[in-house]
């Protein structure tokens, strides 16, 4: 949301509030196993932002992000073939459009969006390694041998639309709290004997929560932490495991319209991936990474328009990307 005001009343519940966010981020659980192709629904330090938890006012919001992605993974299952290594290029656009209501009845916020992302251009490219066998027919005898196969590909355009049925929030003095399911669907362009897809070819269901502590002394932090659950890929009978990740920024608002701070991002799969298409067994997955981002908001035409940018590296990672992305977005509203 668009930071249009801070408040700074004094809570009682501040302490409260902020041990609340030190046992969210202590509660994320260790890696486990590896969704399709390494990567999933949740896009690295994608719900990392200032004051995520915070809903300032009831109204009409715009919210636009464009991002540039350099990752690679080590080894992954991904167009049917196993590759020993992927090197990934991606820029893609995301607008967000949402209504939220001043419902007193509740004493919050309750709304709904919908969310469009568009990838500008994917470039992928990597080496396929496999080991096999082949059986002399003169001695009957196996000689193992390796084959190395290069593939590549570019491709842009619709990914897959996401819902937001439901985003309901609260401002309690110097604490606030966003809660916003998601649903991902299975409109991007999918082939599974492309290396280059656009969707996932399924739908996602992700509960998120946003909580932000802002102190008197404009020192915030925030997380948000979610918790996504896949549905099968129909056509690879692959069904991914389920995903926590979460976000978060700890961050200084010089005033009321700049801020500096830094973000970061972690994910781990909680349960296996299982279908007959899962052929990799329990490989380990995890990431996280780190960086700076700054806010400014500015009066255009008298609209406060906030402007945003972030630089995320990736510090680990295990049978998924690493690399680095890096964010610039703008939100109004209306």
């Amino acid at each position: 949301m668009p930071q249009l005001s801070i408040t700074k009343t004094v809570s009682r519940a501040s302490w409260l509030c902020l041990g609340f966010l030190i046992v969210s981020l202590l509660c994320v659980p260790t890696p486990a196993r590896a969704v399709e192709g390494g990567v999933s629904h949740y896009i690295l330090g994608a719900y990392g932002d200032f004051l995520m938890g915070y809903i300032p006012a009831p109204g009409f919001y715009v919210r636009n992000d464009t991002l540039y992605q350099s990752a690679h993974t080590d080894s992954t299952f991904k167009g049917g073939k196993i590759y020993a290594g992927l090197d990934e290029q991606m820029v893609m656009n995301i607008t967000k459009l949402s209504y939220i209501f001043d419902v007193p009845a509740m004493g919050g916020f309750l709304g709904a969006g919908v969310g469009v992302p568009v990838i500008i251009n994917e470039h992928l490219s990597g080496d396929v390694a496999a080991d096999y066998t082949r059986r002399s027919r003169t001695t009957g005898l196996e000689t193992p041998h390796q084959f190395d196969i290069g593939g590549g590909g570019n491709r842009g355009g619709l990914s897959d639309l996401f819902l937001m049925p439901v985003i309901a929030g609260w401002n309690f003095g110097e604490c606030h709290l966003v809660v916003s399911p998601i649903i991902f669907l299975p409109t991007g362009y999918y082939n599974s004997k492309k290396l280059t897809n656009l969707g996932m070819n399924y739908t996602t269901f992700d509960g998120n929560v946003a909580f932000t502590w802002l102190g008197k002394s404009n020192f915030e932090v925030s997380v948000n932490a979610g918790y996504m659950i896949n549905t099968e890929n129909i056509t690879t009978h692959y069904l991914s495991g389920n995903q926590l990740h979460a976000d978060w920024t700890a961050a200084y608002h010089v005033n009321e319209r700049l801020a500096l701070g830094a973000v970061g991002y972690l994910f781990a799969q909680t349960t296996p991936d299982t279908g007959s298409g899962a052929t990799l067994g329990s490989n380990l997955s995890s990431g996280t990474g780190i960086g700076p981002a700054i806010t400014y908001t500015v009066p255009i035409a008298g609209k406060d328009i906030m402007l945003a940018t972030k630089w995320l590296h990736g510090i680990g990672a295990s049978h998924s990307p690493l690399g680095d992305t890096v964010y610039a977005s703008f939100a109004l509203k209306f």
